[in-house]
This record gives C-alpha cells, sequence and structure tokens, in this order.
C-alpha cells in the first residue's frame, strides 16, 4: 500500500497544479488574470525605480569641468529608458484599472458573502485548496462542490450556492 495522497485526500501533484482547467465559467479567466496585471504593473514600478536610482548615480558624477560638450551619452540614454518605462507604466496602469472595474463589478454582484470569499481566495489571489479549505472551514466534499458550482455555471451571476446556514421564517420548517 502506497503512503501517496491521491488528489482528493489533499495533495495534488504538479502536473495537476499545473495544467489548465476547462471551466464554462466565462468570468474566471478575467478574474485570474488580475493578479497577474497587478505583478506587472509592481515589476514596471520597480524598472522605474532602479532607472531613477541610475539616473542619480550619473547625475551625482557630473563635474562643472567642460568635457567634449552637453551632457553625458549615459544620462540621455537614462531619461529617454525612462520616459519609455513611464507610458509603458502609464498603460498598464489603465489596463489594470479597467480589468480591475470588470473584476470588482463581477464581485459586487456576488450576492452571497460566502461565495465571495471564495471565489476571492481561490480564482483572484490563487491560494492553494488546503489553505481555503482551512481558512473557510470546509470539508473536502464541500470545498470540491463549491467548486463545481462556480466552475460549471456560465458565469457568476448564475451560481447555485449552497450557504451553510439558512433562517428559517416563522411558519416554515
Amino acid at each position: 500500500m502506497s503512503n501517496e495522497k491521491t488528489p482528493a485526500q489533499g495533495k495534488a501533484t504538479e502536473k495537476e497544479q499545473n495544467s489548465p482547467v476547462a471551466v464554462r465559467n466565462k468570468d474566471i479567466p478575467l478574474l485570474t488574470e488580475i493578479l497577474y496585471i497587478m505583478q506587472d504593473v509592481c515589476l514596471l514600478e520597480q524598472r522605474r525605480d532602479w532607472q531613477r536610482d541610475r539616473m542619480t548615480s550619473i547625475t551625482q558624477h557630473l563635474t562643472g569641468m567642460p568635457g567634449g560638450g552637453g551632457l553625458p551619452k549615459g544620462l540621455d540614454s537614462a531619461f529617454a529608458i525612462l520616459a519609455e518605462i513611464d507610458e509603458e507604466h502609464e498603460a498598464q496602469c489603465k489596463e489594470y484599472a479597467r480589468q480591475l472595474r470588470k473584476a470588482q463589478k463581477i464581485l459586487n454582484g456576488i450576492e452571497s458573502q460566502t461565495m465571495r470569499t471564495f471565489v476571492l481566495m481561490k480564482y483572484v489571489f490563487d491560494v492553494p485548496d488546503v489553505k481555503i479549505r482551512q481558512e473557510l472551514n470546509m470539508t473536502w466534499r464541500g470545498f470540491d462542490r463549491a467548486r463545481r458550482a462556480v466552475e460549471d455555471a456560465p458565469n457568476m451571476a448564475a451560481v447555485k450556492w449552497q450557504e451553510r446556514y439558512i433562517v428559517v421564517q416563522k411558519g416554515e420548517k
């Protein structure tokens, strides 16, 4: 008998984690792209900061002595690169804001707080399934049922979400 756990017991293989997942819900791809767009913007900001530091270093080494006329080529190049990065950053930020508005509209359309939290953790922040189960106090069966409900619906608005607790009105059982 093997000591390896099957995916149903909590350990998905690396191949299963990296392979594409077929879903019917057209909102999922948009939600999963938000984190990557955000990372692109952060990387551009790091590049811009590095370029500004480089420019500061170049200007600290300038002297008042004549040296062939004009600004050093390194400074011209640094300004050109910084302008290019700034343009790219502006375009990325606009795209990020556009995608974020779409995602926010989808998320705000989810009435159930538990479903919204599940969707955020699973599809926006890509939290591992085990951690989602722990944080939301879900069984494997409950997690799988919730995942299938979200992924099999045509969009988030059509998801049939089962709440754990419902309020019973007087006269109902």
